[in-house]
């Protein structure tokens, strides 16, 4: 006999062998309790989760012996065959692959001709909203007032897609991702069945990666038993699946505690090592910082989910850690991430800001702290500078060289070039903003809310909100194009300079004296009208 992987030998063939959807099977069973069994469903939600399984039980359930009932016998011959998708009755039809009005009109036909085994002709379609329209016209009437002995059942990952007049014709149950308890419950089951061992690190390992797919979890299960055998254990687990260890998230936040430079370079190698994508290693990363909060929270390790070995890990390694640092930190790792999926070298800005991390300030105040007081924002930029390895640099220059700049501009201006003021920059900048946008839009991210403060030898001054060292490293790093857009849009050789953070006192105290000034005008204007009136004078220029 052929093998049978598990997530088909251990499809559920009955209500009360489906788990995580308790909402959905409780109103079914009560349908059919009742007599109130409904002329189309149409179930939703991610992939793996017992959509379609649902589908084939409310058929047997439909087709049992004598009448349809909840608690029907899953050993008959009818149910049987439905459940391996060979019921001449129940119509299994892939909406991606039949998708057109005609064979639409195809199942029209044969839901009008009464069943030849079975109480009712039922037709699921799986992945439903890969009909096209016409194809989804075609069903509409037949939908509302189907034969009485007929029924639809339709499967979707993807319920906008579906017409509102589909919907509306039918019940609809939106299942849940499966929880990480439930999916390691059921491997459990499985596995006692199977008579395999496993230990709790390796259960976390493969219910937390089905990401709330029982099937994905059952497939990744094959391909750990498949490398381990019949004792499966955490080590052989990481290795099969190719997943980081967690010891090497604790060796990275031991690198920055320590600020140890080597290292965190040894942790930074393992991680390329190990081929992951930078992104999911950036989740985990901020993953293991949630963990580690959560441990020096009272009672917070309750709501973990891992072994007790590992729990111990985190309260261990979490008391050398300030709660404002680890917020931080973990605040610091999630700004990165939309960058990362920009990038052409994600690793490259994951080793960065692993280097910038390490000369973070311990007992510096938090980062809310920080941005809401302008002085304590120079000690950050200070902190940064030191894990820069930047000696005696200003920032703010850091990112132009302004004095060689100015220098080799001044040497190529021409005579017959335009002559600009900021007004003429504020003008045309959503202009320059929008060709960023479309030539580099990494860039255009990172100067998103940027505004010219002024313009100065040819040189725009650009405040961009961004406090990060890595935006002013890219920014100097596309420096040419960016120079080239200023061109095109502007039509001069414009250079700029980069001002990083929030408009300073001086400005906002012009602000203030341009309001001020502007409403003593309008009070002084008042008053003399006012005299002119009362002495029925005129004004002399």
């Amino acid at each position: 006999m052929s093998y049978k992987v598990l997530s088909l030998k251990w499809r559920p063939n009955q209500f009360t062998d489906i788990v995580g959807q308790d909402h959905v099977t409780k109103t079914i069973i009560n349908a059919f309790k009742i007599n109130r069994i409904a002329q189309g469903y149409i179930f939703t939600g991610p992939r793996g989760v017992g959509k379609t399984t649902m589908a084939r039980v409310v058929a047997m359930a439909l087709n049992a012996e004598s009448e349809p009932k909840h608690d029907f016998n899953p050993d008959t011959v009818i149910a049987k065959e439905i459940s391996e998708g060979h019921s001449l009755d129940v119509l299994e039809v892939d909406g991606a692959s039949n998708r057109g009005i005609d064979e639409i009109r195809n199942l029209r036909e044969q839901i009008k001709f009464a069943p030849m085994n079975c109480s009712f002709k039922i037709i699921i379609i799986d992945e439903v909203h890969m009909l096209t329209n016409q194809a989804f016209n075609a069903l509409l009437r037949t939908l509302e007032e189907p034969p009485i002995h007929g029924k639809f059942i339709f499967c979707t990952t993807d319920i906008h897609k579906v017409p509102d007049t589909i919907i509306s014709r039918c019940q609809r149950f939106d299942f849940n991702r499966i929880s990480v308890e439930t999916i390691i419950d059921r491997i459990n089951y499985i596995l006692t069945n199977e008579k395999i061992k496993i230990d709790i690190d390796s259960l976390q390992i493969i219910a937390r990666k089905a990401d709330g797919s029982m099937r994905d979890a059952l497939s990744i299960l094959d391909q750990v038993i498949s490398y381990c055998g019949d004792d499966i254990v955490y080590k052989d687990t990481v290795s099969a699946l190719g997943i980081i260890p967690i010891d090497l998230y604790f060796n990275f936040t031991d690198a920055l505690v320590e600020k140890d430079e080597k290292l965190m370079l040894q942790v930074l190698k393992r991680f390329t090592h190990f081929g992951v994508p930078a992104i999911e290693v950036i989740k985990s990363i901020g993953s293991h910082i949630r963990n580690m909060l959560y441990s020096k929270i009272s009672d917070g390790m309750e709501f973990l989910e891992m072994s007790k070995d590992n729990k111990k890990k985190y309260t261990k390694h979490s008391k050398r850690w300030k709660n404002d640092d680890l917020f931080k930190v973990s605040s610091i790792i999630s700004e990165i991430a939309p960058h990362i999926n920009r990038s052409e070298d994600p690793y490259l800005i994951l080793e960065v800001t692993s280097l910038k991390l390490l000369g973070m300030d311990r007992n510096s105040v938090s980062e809310d702290e920080i941005i809401s007081s302008p002085s304590k924002k120079n000690n950050l930029e200070s902190d940064f500078k030191e894990l820069s390895n930047i000696d005696n640099m200003d920032l703010e220059s850091k990112s132009i060289n302004t004095n060689d700049k100015i220098e080799n501009l001044n040497e190529s201006i021409d005579e017959n070039d335009i002559i600009f003021d900021i007004k003429n920059i504020e003008d045309d900048w959503n202009k320059f903003l929008e060709r960023v946008n479309i030539k580099k839009p990494s860039i255009a991210s990172i100067l998103e809310g940027s505004k010219p403060l002024k313009i100065n030898n040819f040189i725009i001054e650009i405040k961009i909100i961004s406090n990060h060292d890595f935006h002013l490293d890219m920014l100097d790093n596309n420096a040419d194009s960016i120079r080239s857009i200023l061109k095109d849009v502007f039509e001069s050789k414009l250079d700029f300079v980069i001002i990083k953070g929030d408009e300073n006192t001086q400005e906002k105290e012009q602000i203030n004296e341009d309001v001020n000034g502007s409403q003593n005008d309008n009070n002084n204007k008042d008053i003399q009208d006012k005299i002119v009136n009362l002495f029925d004078g005129e004004i002399i220029n």
